[in-house]
């Protein structure tokens, strides 16, 4: 329907029907991502870590959900860029 408003210059007469067919096709077809990231976090926060801080839920919830991106990174590489940082000790 969105391709037939666009070839027919329809656009301008509808345009509240024209962002409502493109919010339509943006919408997801299942669950499965969100479902999945919220297995993970089930996963993260057990009955032991109940009190773990939500920033720091957050940053494991990522690593594990994108775990295969955290597997191929060089720590190496990491532990160098955050050596290079601003020191925090002050030399005296």
């Amino acid at each position: 329907m969105l391709k037939f408003m666009i070839e027919n210059d329809m656009i301008s007469s509808y345009p509240n029907l024209s962002t409502l067919y493109k919010i339509y096709y943006t919408l997801p077809i299942s669950s499965a991502t969100a479902e999945r990231s919220f297995s993970r976090l089930k996963l993260i926060k057990t009955y032991l870590r109940s009190t773990i801080a939500e920033d720091r839920l957050s940053n494991l919830a990522v690593l594990s959900i994108e775990r295969n991106v955290a597997e191929d990174m060089d720590y190496n590489n990491v532990i160098e860029t955050f050596a290079k940082m601003k020191k925090r000790r002050k030399t005296f």
